[in-house]
Order: C-alpha cells, then sequence, then structure tokens
C-alpha cells in the first residue's frame, strides 16, 4: 500500500476516535457520532480503505484505548450491550465504500446517501439484535430502545456523511 494510502486510512480513523468522543447518554445506548465517522470515511476512502482504517478504529478501542462511546474502550465494549452497533462499522464501511467507489454521474450523490441509509438501518438493526441477546431483552423492546430512536438521526448522520465526503474526496483526488 502506498504511504498517502496509509497515511489517509489513519487520518479516518483518527477522524473516527474523534467523532466517538461527541457524546450523549442516552439511556444504555448513547448518542454519538461514531456512525457519522464510519460513513464519512467510507464515502471519501471507498470500502478497502474504509475497512481498512475502520478495523484500525475497531482494534483501537478492543485493545483498550478510550475511543469508543462515553471515551471507553477494551474488549467488553464489544461484548457489552452496545457492542453490535461496533460490529456493524465493518459491513457499513464495505456498503457505502463499494456505493462511493462505483457511483458516478449526477445520481451519484443519492446512490451514495441510499447507501449510507442501508448502512444506518444495518448498524441499527445490529446493534438492537445485539443489545436483545446480550440483555436478554424481547425483539420489541429492544427496537423501541436500540433502534427506534436511533434511526432518523443515524439518517441525517449519512445525508451529512455523503454530502461532506463526496466533496472531499474530489478534493483530495482519491
Amino acid at each position: 500500500m502506498k504511504t498517502k494510502n496509509l497515511i489517509i486510512c489513519a487520518m479516518m480513523a483518527a477522524v473516527m476516535c474523534v467523532c466517538s468522543m461527541f457524546t450523549i447518554p442516552a439511556g444504555v445506548v448513547s448518542i454519538t457520532l461514531s456512525v457519522f465517522g464510519v460513513l464519512l470515511s467510507a464515502v471519501i476512502l471507498g470500502w478497502r480503505r474504509a475497512v481498512i482504517a475502520t478495523a484500525v478504529f475497531v482494534l483501537l478501542g478492543a485493545v483498550g484505548l478510550p475511543v469508543f462511546s462515553g471515551m471507553r474502550g477494551g474488549i467488553g465494549m464489544l461484548t457489552g450491550p452496545t457492542g453490535g452497533y461496533i460490529y456493524s462499522y465493518i459491513p457499513m464501511a464495505i456498503i457505502t465504500g463499494l456505493a462511493s467507489d462505483k457511483a458516478k454521474g449526477k445520481f451519484r450523490f443519492f446512490i451514495v446517501f441510499a447507501a449510507c441509509v442501508l448502512s444506518a438501518v444495518i448498524c441499527d438493526g445490529l446493534g438492537s439484535v445485539h443489545f436483545m441477546l446480550v440483555t436478554k431483552t424481547d425483539f420489541m423492546a429492544a427496537l423501541a430502545a436500540c433502534f427506534a430512536p436511533f434511526i432518523l438521526l443515524d439518517c441525517g448522520k449519512g445525508l451529512a456523511a455523503a454530502a461532506l465526503g463526496i466533496k472531499i474526496r474530489k478534493i483530495l483526488k482519491i
């Protein structure tokens, strides 16, 4: 991998770390900009580099660095009630990154935004299922606690990531 790509991947992993610091406690699941950071990374980098940057971010948190929401880290974050959200970051990077790589022309923004919305649904869906399994909550209660309050906000993050990411990608000539 070229030095430029390594630097860009590292910078986007750092952006994800910074985005995770912006957290609003909202019960068991917090409102955070982590999803925005992952989506932005995928739009800017494309799927291959976004997966690398996202994996670096997740691994930094897994080994204990405080890069996850609420300045927390450690393997307990992956096995705890909100671990499903973190697990969803790699599929989000793949889906959104592929759309960003392939979409061209006048419909590019709409295709990338649609991929961001799909990624948000996957994130909140996996987060809900994982929450349900870890806390032994029934499916509807998990959806009410982990999906419904966040999906519109996460789609808004996708809108911002698509708009900003496409412009940044063009400037960086990636």
